[in-house]
């Protein structure tokens, strides 16, 4: 009886001491997120961030995305806006630094909107040619991250580091 006893004060002790780690996790878990979103844009990306705005915002009332980009640098000379995923991809040009464009839906996608990915494809003066591509998010809903690239062609450019300031 003894044994049961013993072996029973041990179960004990091993589950509160597993309730206590995982209510750690938890709010360990719910610290970081916390953080991520308020601090949505890596150090390494600074420049991007600070410089380039991109959003895509469904409008169901309207059945339409609101696709936003607005460069800050001023130093966008060409835009490529692309939504991928739709039938016949959404393709169009744009020759300035900040602009709003309405695409019409007849109705949120089957599959979600994470199906269709945003990109703009940029020519920046500074950064080079980049791409930035987001999803399109309900308005109710946070906005997604942006992910960013840098694609570079040497034979046209030199190298040029945008993280690095003088």
């Amino acid at each position: 009886m003894v044994f049961w006893r013993k072996k029973s004060i041990m179960i004990v002790e091993i589950t509160t001491v597993a309730l206590v780690l995982s209510s750690i996790a938890v709010v360990s878990f719910l610290h970081t997120d916390e953080q991520a979103t308020s601090h949505p844009c890596p150090e390494t990306h600074k420049l991007f961030c600070n410089s380039l705005f991109v959003d895509a915002v469904y409008e169901p009332e309207n059945n339409i995305v609101k696709i936003t980009y607005s460069d800050n640098s001023k130093m966008t000379s060409l835009v490529i806006l692309e939504i991928l995923g739709m039938e016949e991809t959404f393709h169009k040009e744009f020759s300035q630094q900040s602009f709003v464009e309405i695409v019409q839906f007849d109705s949120a996608p089957k599959y979600g909107w994470a199906s269709m990915p945003v990109v703009f494809s940029i020519n920046h003066e500074v950064l080079g040619k980049i791409e930035l591509k987001t999803e399109i998010h309900p308005y109710d809903e946070p906005k997604p991250k942006v992910i960013y690239s840098i694609i570079w062609h040497f034979e046209q450019r030199s190298f040029i580091d945008p993280m690095h300031q003088p």
